[in-house]
């Protein structure tokens, strides 16, 4: 088939190696990260994720080591008008999947060894050196890669911070396994719960650019929801600022591409990254053994990608994945 290399090991790089690998091509992936995946933070997958996750043959596993997000429970603090709706998608098997990010990313990291796919951890890769007829970049938003290909753009402030929060124990009273948005003139504030895993919640605030939030304003928000019964007992993060890089740009030349947030990183507002990375990364792989060539399955991937990437930008555009598009 042929030699790829891909630069980095976070989701969407795990992802393409085991995809690209499965497809028939010679994988060696570079992280700079140690291989432990010690990092912080959840993710919500989407249904058409747990499909691409079941290509490559780890869905089971991810499944098991999170929970289901049947369905999503919304209120609007200022008019008292509530709605619900599934988490679910025609044609997808599977409801969103809610998991730790360093649980994911060791599934995913087991899965690259079990397949024997070398992965250099602790190495700062050059893209500009390669030795394979392919290079993806799946190098995160400030990508190395993507400025290589001519895109010096950088991630813009979305205008929102977000503090996350976790507890041991399910918030009393509200059901599990749905997620549920607090909607307020100053941001939104949410929440997803489990038995085993405990409470999940976030509250994400307006915050101009340069000005400086007071911690404890995103707590307000939550104090006012059955979430305050875990508020003292919850290990809280900092302010985090949201950032984004929309999908514009150079995608890749003749034998180079980007996937995941090298290519377009979304807020996590949007509730779309990780799965855009792993749909990215199935997509690639299905294409590249359909083309005649890597020029042309860089071309077909970009045509295939770059329009359910944009919808995510647009408001009340979903993103429409089939189980077709994602099948190897």
């Amino acid at each position: 088939m042929f030699r790829a290399e891909i630069i980095g090991c976070g989701i969407g790089g795990a992802c393409a190696a085991l995809a690209m690998a499965k497809v028939g091509a010679r994988v060696r992936v570079y992280e700079t990260a140690a291989r432990t995946a010690e990092v912080g933070g959840w993710v919500t997958l989407g249904p058409a994720a747990s499909t691409a996750l079941d290509q490559i043959g780890v869905g089971e596993k991810v499944r098991a080591a999170g929970f289901p997000v049947i369905s999503v429970s919304t209120v609007d603090t200022l008019t008292g008008r509530t709605g619900s709706f599934a988490r679910t998608e025609p044609g997808h098997r599977w409801s969103s999947t809610h998991i730790w990010r360093k649980d994911l990313l060791a599934l995913l990291r087991e899965s690259l060894e079990e397949a024997d796919i070398p992965c250099d951890y602790g190495t700062r890769a050059d893209p500009g050196e390669r030795t394979s007829e392919l290079l993806v970049g799946a190098d995160g938003a400030r990508s190395a890669t993507r400025r290589m290909l001519g895109d010096t753009r950088e991630p813009t402030y979305t205008g929102q911070t977000i503090r996350y929060g976790h507890c041991p124990v399910a918030v009393p009273g509200l059901p599990a396994h749905v997620l549920h948005f607090w909607s307020h003139p100053d941001g939104v504030a949410g929440y997803v719960g489990d038995e085993r895993d405990g409470s999940f919640w976030f509250s994400r605030r307006n915050v101009a650019s340069g000005a400086t939030a007071d911690p404890d304003l995103f707590l307000d928000a939550l104090r006012a929801t059955p979430v305050v019964q875990v508020l003292e007992r919850s290990e809280v993060s900092a302010p985090i600022a949201l950032y984004e890089l929309e999908p514009e740009g150079n995608w890749h030349n003749a034998d180079t591409v980007l996937i995941g947030d090298a290519a377009h990183a979304v807020s996590p507002a949007a509730g779309r990254g990780a799965t855009s990375a792993i749909e990215d990364a199935v997509v690639l792989a299905k294409t590249l053994r359909s083309a005649n060539s890597i020029a042309a399955a860089l071309e077909s991937y970009t045509e295939v990608r770059r329009p359910i990437a944009q919808a995510t930008y647009r408001p009340g555009a979903a993103p429409k994945v089939s189980a077709t598009d994602l099948r190897l």
